[in-house]
Parts: structure tokens; sequence; C-alpha cells
């Protein structure tokens, strides 16, 4: 397919991955936290999760077509034996948060305009169906925009609220407990919430579709995407958290809008602006939930074939070493910036698997490949309705799976956040240059070490999610 995003419409969708359901949370970790704690974590948050997004932009460089980057092929030139185990990961993930959309769907329009609970679910196809068709991600930008604009009214209930009702007026003197800016609440709830936080800026499973359907997919326009992205989202959690919170203060409840008058029009039409952006919110789980499935689909059937050549001609070693790869790494790229991060000096160097292809072999197969993984035609269609029609079979039939959700999200958000953003920064940057025998210079050793620094922290994030679920049994 012809790239057509633009920086703006890349902007819009993964701003409306990072920002769901989980906003109206925030209040509830800066009331366990305290304001200058909860400020800290929420940009110590955000610039993690946007160097994790930078990493997996500036990773895509090293393929020999950037436009096929996925966290399978990334995988496949680094870490092979992983790539199924992080795709698995990430669709157990996607699947599950779309799942408890689908449920959470149910429960806010059953409530707020009355009937059966399923009868919502069922209706949600009229609109969740046709999205879950469109192929790429940047033909989800209107429906996103339509997501922000319910978005923009949740933040100006909860800030308007707080400037009308508290700095302007006594209107929630009585619903509202003690404020604490210095002091944690309580370390066990500061433990709990650390999670909401850290985990708040997840939008990595979109950023490879971004990078492979920008006009111009260059890193400059990539960073930019980033910076606005996260900019942008930061300043509705910090809007959203410091509105709830300091006009309910210590009486805040886990979900802020809860504690607002039900029956006020204004409510009203909050929780249907949540009802609205959490449905269009499906669509951006589903796609690379859909294009992680397909990448396990297309591991089992190389898997199978493989063992199938091996048992015909009774090999005794594997056809691929653990180090070679389907595809071949090309570090030379027209971006100048790509080429000194990733240690390329001069004309185009690209590295061939080891193997007997010759350069122009492969460039005739990558004629012949337009995608890394091949989903078009009816395979798209077969993945789409199986997936889908599984969904809603579940979300007819589940109500409450929170602990194993909590536990998928806290493994799968972490690694494709902070894990796996950092290991192939650590695996790539500077990998040529180091091939060539020449030495990193110091923005690669930065790079480098920042890269490492992130995967570390992703696991010691993974221990700490799991832990806090566990424990304390949120």
């Amino acid at each position: 397919m012809i790239p057509t995003a633009t920086v703006y419409s890349s902007t819009v969708n993964l701003v409306k991955t990072i920002v769901g359901a989980g906003l109206l949370a925030i209040p509830y970790a800066f009331r366990a936290d305290g304001v200058t704690v909860a400020i800290i974590l929420l940009l110590f948050a955000a610039i993690t999760s946007g160097f994790g997004l930078y990493l997996l932009s500036l990773s895509s460089k090293a393929l020999l077509n950037p436009r096929q980057s996925s966290f399978f092929t990334l995988c496949s030139v680094t870490y092979p034996k992983l790539s199924f185990l992080f795709d698995f990961a990430m669709f157990i993930q996607c699947y599950g948060v779309g799942l408890s959309y689908l449920v959470l769907v149910g429960d806010l329009f059953s409530s707020l305009l009355g009937g059966r609970r399923n009868w919502w679910i069922l209706g949600s196809t009229i609109i969740v169906v046709p999205l879950a068709h469109l192929r790429q991600l940047d033909s989800l930008k209107y429906s996103s925009l339509v997501g922000l604009l319910s978005i923009t009214y949740l933040v100006l209930l909860v800030t308007g609220t707080f400037l009308q009702g508290v700095m302007f007026g006594n209107k929630y003197v009585e619903h509202r407990g003690d404020v604490s800016w210095l002091h944690i609440h309580s370390v066990g709830e500061l433990v709990s919430t650390f999670s909401i936080i850290i985990l708040a800026y997840t939008g990595s499973m979109n950023m490879f579709s971004v990078i492979n359907e920008l006009k111009d997919n260059s890193t400059a326009n990539a960073k930019r995407v980033v910076y606005y992205s996260v900019g942008i989202s930061t300043l509705i959690f910090l809007s959203v958290g410091l509105g709830g919170y300091l006009t309910f203060g210590n009486n805040v409840l886990t979900n802020v809008i809860l504690n607002y008058d039900e029956s006020a029009i204004t409510t009203r039409i909050g929780t249907f602006s949540l009802g609205t952006m959490v449905i269009l919110s499906f669509p951006l789980l589903f796609h690379p939930g859909r294009i992680a499935f397909n990448n396990m689909v297309h591991w089992l059937d190389i898997t199978y074939a493989l063992y199938i050549m091996r048992r015909e001609q009774k090999l005794e070693e594997p056809v691929l070493a653990d180090n070679e790869s389907t595809r071949p790494i090309c570090m030379s790229v027209d971006d100048e910036e790509d080429r000194l991060m990733l240690g390329i000096e001069g004309e185009s160097y690209q590295s061939l698997p080891r193997g007997t292809q010759s350069q122009e072999e492969l460039s005739e197969q990558m004629e012949h490949d337009s995608s890394a993984v091949p989903l078009d035609g009816s395979r798209f269609y077969i993945v789409t309705w199986i997936l889908l029609l599984i969904m809603y079979v579940l979300a007819l039939n589940v109500t409450s799976f929170a602990l194993i959700l909590a536990l998928v999200g806290s493994t799968g958000s972490t690694s494709i956040s902070f894990t796996l953003p950092g290991l192939f920064g650590y695996k790539l940057i500077g990998t040529e240059s180091l091939i060539k025998g020449n030495s990193l210079n110091r923005k690669e050793i930065w790079c480098r070490l920042a890269s490492l620094g992130l995967a570390l922290y992703g696991i010691l994030v993974t221990l700490i999610s799991v832990f806090v679920i566990i424990y304390f049994g949120i």
C-alpha cells in the first residue's frame, strides 16, 4: 500500500492509542502519591516511554525495507528465539484490553441509557466491525479525531469543575478531602498505583504502523510524532490528574467520574463521551493485535516448514543459526541522522545473513516479497473475522477477568514499551561501525547504554507491577 500518513494524522492516532479509559484513574494516583511525586512520576514516564518510541523508530532503519518494520521482523534479526514470545505478549495485551473495552461498552451504555448489557455489546458492531476492516492505521485518523473530541470533553469536565467549583466557588467543599502536595498518602497505595502512571503512555503497539505508513518516514518526522504525541498526552494526564484530585482531594475515587453527580447532564455527557472514547479505542488495539496474531501464525508456518524440510532431508543441524534471519539487516539509509546513530559512514553498506544468497538474489527476492509477513487477500479477512467472532463471544459471556488482564498488561506493556525497544537499540545502534572496525562515538555509546538501561528498567517495572497485582490484588 502507498504510504499516506502525515505527522499530524500519525500524532492523532498515537495520542488516541496512548490515552485510554485509564485516564480517569490518574486523579486516584495523585491521591496515593501526592501531587509532587505524581507529577515527577508522570514526567519520568513520559521521558522513558518517549525514548522507547524513538528507539523503535531508529531500530526500524536496520531493515532492508524500513517500511516492513514490526516487532516480529526486528526480533527475527536480533533475538530470533524471542520473536514468537513477544508477539504473543503483544497479542494477549491488545486482545485482552480490546475485550475489556467491549465489556465496558456494555456496562456504560446500559447504565446510562438503559437496556440489556449484551444488546449494547452487539450494537457496538455497527461501529467496530467496519473500523476493524480498515487495513491501514492512518485510515483510523478520523475516528481517532472523534475519540480525541470525547477526551477533550472529559478534560474540560474535570478541569472546568475544578475552576468553577473550587477555584472560584465552594460548590464541592463538602465533598472535598485533604490535599497532599508533598506527603505520600501511604506506601502501599504508592506501590499499588505505580503501574497506573508508569504504564500510562503505552503506545508502542502502533509505533511501527506509524513508521510504515508515514509518507516521509525519516527519523526527524518520527521524532516529531513521538514528541507531539507524548507532549499532548502529558498535558491531558496532568490536567485530569490535577483537576480531579484538587477537586475532591483524598475523597477521589478510582474512577473520578464516579465522584460527580450522576444525574447531572454534564456527568451523563461525560459518561457518554467515555463510552464513545472506548469504542473508538478498540480499532487502535485490534489493528496491532491482528498483526501480532498473523505474525505468530507466520512463525508457526515457517517453523513447521523447516521441521518438515529437516525431516525429509535428514538434516542434523538447523537450517538457520540463532543469529541468522530470513530478513537481511540493512544499515544503509538516506537519512543522515539515521546513518550517524546507527554508525554508518559513506555509501551503502548492507550486511547479509550468513548463507549463500548474493545481494542480487536478495534484491530480487525483495521485489517479489512486498511485506515482511503477508496479510492480504483472503488471509486478512479470515484473521479479522476469526478474531472478532471469538472476541464478541467472550465479551457476551465474560463479566470480570481483571486479575488476568492486569497480569497480561503489566508484562506485555512493559515488554513492548521498555524492554524490547531497549534491547533493539542496544543490539543495533553502532553495530555497523563495529563491523567495519570503527569505534563508537560518544552519542552512540550514550545511546547504547541508555538503551540497555531502558531494557533493565522495563524488567524492573514488570517485577514491581506483577508484585503489586499479586500482593495487593489489583
